[in-house]
């Protein structure tokens, strides 16, 4: 029981830490040792008010909010930024560069998969555009000519939303499957031996 909440605690924390964004309103909050208004918080880290919400949202248990309406590291925040500074201390520019390489490509690889796939629906919405663009000619069928327009204006838009992610989220996707991988199979459990 004793170390199922240990585990539970580690995943807490990781997550936690995982955003950038969460990490600096703990560094943020941190830095204010009578506490921080949320106004404060929301001026220093440059977010959304909506963002902020999310992620002090996330951050529960990590930072709490007095009468006095001024936020404060919890003693899990304390040791949440500890361990940031921790991190942070006499960091080896080698083992950074290692990491950073296996991140590139991962990230060109992902890159790749994205680009293949973008392409094959491309030709795929092409294909059935001009299938149907010929069906419609052939039988000369207004209802089909008119669907035929509609599909055309639906395979524009979403390729234009396909590109658009294609270009912005390879970070994510990366953040995904690393968040998957640590997930199922880097927890880092006791196993039987």
């Amino acid at each position: 029981m004793v170390e199922k909440m240990a585990d539970d605690l580690d995943d807490v924390v990781i997550k936690g830490l995982s955003s950038p964004e969460r990490r600096n309103i703990l560094r943020i909050v941190a830095s204010y040792a009578e506490g921080v208004s949320y106004t404060g918080i929301l001026g220093e880290s440059g977010l959304s008010t909506g963002r902020l919400n999310y992620h002090l949202g996330e951050l529960t248990g990590f930072v709490k909010s007095g009468e006095d309406r001024r936020y404060r590291l919890t003693e899990l925040g304390k040791k949440a930024v500890s361990v940031l500074s921790f991190i942070r201390e006499d960091v080896d520019a080698g083992l950074l560069e290692t990491v950073n390489t296996k991140r590139s490509k991962r990230l060109k690889s992902i890159r790749r998969r994205m680009d293949y796939g973008f392409y094959f629906l491309g030709l795929i919405l092409l294909g059935v555009t001009c299938v149907m663009g010929t069906i419609a000619e052939a039988e000369g069928d207004p209802v089909l000519r008119a669907f035929t327009g509609f599909w055309v204006l639906f395979s524009v838009g979403l390729m234009f939303l396909v590109n658009r992610s294609r270009n912005r989220d390879p970070e994510r996707i990366l953040w995904l499957v690393e968040w998957l991988e640590w997930k199922l199979f880097g927890n880092y459990r006791a196993r039987p031996q």
